[in-house]
């Protein structure tokens, strides 16, 4: 079934990725005046290292333990932050718009066989 396919699975393990990245920078930006907060994010080395055949990936959340300039340990840099969560928004919608494309080419295979 072309719901199966590797690429409609990979596509969706991305979207997946991409927006628990955009709640990561959320939930860091929304702690940056928390006192001891240490920023969070993804590691996606391994998600490009561990791509199985059924397009399943492997991230990791991991806190940045580095200490800070800060007096209350807080590590979170609110306009970094905001970058990187434009970013994964970007990263996203393009990925969203490549699934639409592909359930695209699919309509028009099933719409010319009817």
């Amino acid at each position: 079934m072309f719901l199966t396919s590797k690429t409609l699975q990979t596509l969706e393990a991305g979207v997946a990725a991409t927006w628990q990245q955009q709640q990561l920078h959320l939930q860091n930006l929304s702690n940056v005046s928390t006192p001891g907060y240490k920023a969070k994010g993804m590691v996606f080395e391994e998600v490009l290292e561990g791509t199985r055949p059924t397009g399943v990936f492997n991230a990791k959340i991991v806190e940045d333990t580095t200490t800070s300039n800060r007096l209350d340990g807080n590590n979170v840099d609110s306009d970094k932050e905001s970058m990187e969560l434009y970013k994964a928004y970007v990263q996203y919608s393009m990925l969203l718009n490549k699934v639409t494309g592909e359930l695209g080419n699919y309509s028009h295979v099933l719409n010319a066989n009817m």
